[in-house]
């Protein structure tokens, strides 16, 4: 994720919860924006997003850093699944063993797929937006 798509991040979580950040000091906002930037960073920007809005439609107070991390975490999970599983059936796995594998790597506890995989994935996708045009 970009520097200028968490500052949108950041906006929409000083829109939900207000109290939280009426009183913050300036320099515990910068420090505040830099911690959740580097932990959340890894995360694209649309998984951010949509963990952020299930959040807001579930707690009415500000979320801990690890709770957006976990929702991230879950987001993530079901964004690369629902990829994964659309490649499955369009036969990109030789082998059901290999589709498994893969889930393998989504599903154990902090989420990891291989940089291999995730090219696999991307180049897939543009395969995709090729052929439909």
């Amino acid at each position: 994720m970009e520097q200028l798509e968490f500052s949108k991040i950041i906006k929409v979580l000083t829109m939900a919860y207000p109290y939280y950040f009426k009183d913050m000091e300036k320099e515990n906002t910068i420090m505040f924006s830099q911690l959740y930037y580097n932990k959340l960073k890894k995360y694209n920007y649309q998984i951010v997003a949509n963990a952020i809005n299930k959040i807001i439609d579930e707690n009415e107070f500000m979320p801990t850093l690890s709770e957006i991390i976990k929702q991230c975490d879950k987001e993530y999970r079901s964004y690369y699944k629902q990829k994964i599983d659309l490649m499955y059936k369009d036969g990109f796995f030789k082998t059901d063993q290999e589709y498994g594998k893969a889930l393998q790597w989504l599903f154990e506890d902090k989420p990891i797929i291989s940089n291999w995989l995730l090219e696999e994935i991307n180049g897939y996708e543009e395969k995709l937006l090729i052929s439909k045009k």
